[in-house]
């Protein structure tokens, strides 16, 4: 099958890759690209998302101008900072500690080979153009927060490739901060790969505040190694339509992989996402708690799948989706998914979806509270152990700041 017209038209907006790591995956994702469609409600990946708009989107067909002050949109004030403002690149500008290495994603010569999923994956790997490396060498513990701040502007469209290489024994912390401002039609796919070596410890917090006029498209995958402990926090507080896809394989005994997701939306804003975690060996152990808060017309999609694979014995893997709905015409579509091939494991997932419970919101309010206030806390309850995750305090500030400014409330630390 050729390309639809759709996807012709879709792709030939962007210029072939110039990042050599990719090249050995390009055949793959053009063979993907050539026996598929631009994605409809028809595939099951995007069952619930209609993308018709996407689609239709005008484009700029040059560089958009960069802004003058991007650094305000840095969350963490001390952080080895990371802009990639529509499609290029700054470094930090500031010494690195021994053993910290970043560099332009051009300058790698080899990039681990990351799967095709869908149409989107496959035109990044032909189509990026620009991104970020960072390794961790072994045995060291970096102090500081890296944050790769991506920043959309006007109408900018395009693909993103950053690769996360943590070696043995090290330590640290990333902050992925998403943004975008004056914008008309915008459209990002960021793909960030990351290597968590044997003993490792990588917590990557990831935060999403983009407009009401943006597509945004973020893949992670993740190769975990013995014993590595992996945990990324998804805060998704704005955007109209937003599109999270994680990946995770772990290939180590006794690793621990934790996937936390709060996501806020008002209006008619989308937000997907969608999780694979792949057992491969015995004795490892996943967490997966994704929350919602949904008001107005606003959508939610969650898709959780957890394999766990015939030599994956005693493996722990918890997966849950919960939701509140605070309008009557907010709507989630849930599907938490277990598919186990060993039997020596224990292994669980849930899905709730809801409204405020009346009868706690009138006990609220006959101590005093107003319904308002009673709301708030209910809901500043439900998220609280999500919230707690976060390792980051301008992370934490940063969130609770932009859901008092966007919903009017006044929720605390």
């Amino acid at each position: 099958m050729e390309n639809s017209n759709k996807l012709s038209q879709f792709s030939r907006r962007f210029s072939p890759t110039e990042i050599k790591g990719l090249l050995p995956m390009a055949d793959v994702a053009r063979a993907f690209l050539d026996g598929n469609d631009f994605p409809t409600t028809r595939v099951e990946r995007f069952k619930y998302t209609r993308l018709t708009k996407l689609a239709n989107a005008q484009f700029a067909s040059s560089n958009i101008a960069l802004p003058s002050d991007y650094h305000k949109h840095q969350i963490c004030s001390d952080a080895f900072a990371i802009f990639n403002v529509n499609g290029k690149v700054f470094l930090p500008d500031t010494n690195l500690p021994e053993g910290l290495h970043i560099h332009l994603i051009s300058s790698e010569k080899s990039l681990p080979t990351s799967t095709v999923k869908d149409v989107f994956a496959g035109m990044n790997v032909l189509y990026a153009q620009s991104g970020v490396c960072v390794h961790v060498a072994k045995n060291r513990v970096i102090d500081r927060v890296i944050e790769i701040i991506h920043v959309c502007t006007d109408s900018f469209a395009g693909f993103s490739r950053n690769h996360l290489s943590i070696a043995e024994n090290a330590q640290v912390k990333v902050l992925l901060t998403f943004v975008s401002e004056q914008t008309k039609e915008c459209f990002s796919h960021v793909h960030t790969s990351i290597q968590v070596g044997r003993q490792a410890h990588l917590n990557v917090e990831k935060v999403q505040m983009e407009s009401s006029d943006m597509f945004s498209f973020s893949d992670e995958e993740i190769w975990q190694e013995a014993d590595s402990v992996f945990q990324i926090n998804t805060l998704t507080l704005d955007g109209n339509l937003v599109r999270n896809d994680l990946h995770i394989q772990v290939q180590g005994e006794h690793a621990e992989t934790h996937l936390n997701g709060m996501y806020m939306l008002n209006g008619q804003k989308h937000v997907a996402n969608y999780t694979t975690v792949d057992h491969q060996v015995p004795n490892c152990e996943s967490h997966e708690l994704y929350k919602g808060i949904m008001d107005d017309k606003s959508v939610a999609v969650f898709n959780g799948k957890v394999f766990v694979r015939k030599d994956a014995q005693i493996t722990n893997a918890y997966q849950s989706n919960a939701n509140v709905l605070i309008s009557d015409e907010a709507s989630v579509n849930s599907k938490p998914e277990l598919e186990i091939y060993a039997d020596d494991v224990k292994c669980s997932h849930g899905s709730t979806t809801g409204q405020l419970d009346d009868e706690a919101i009138f006990y609220l309010r006959a101590r005093g509270l107003s319904e308002k206030s009673a709301k708030q806390l209910m809901l500043t309850a439900f998220m609280s152990d999500v919230l707690d995750k976060i390792t980051i305090p301008a992370v934490r500030v940063k969130v609770f700041k932009t859901i008092n400014e966007r919903f009017n409330w006044e929720l605390e630390l």
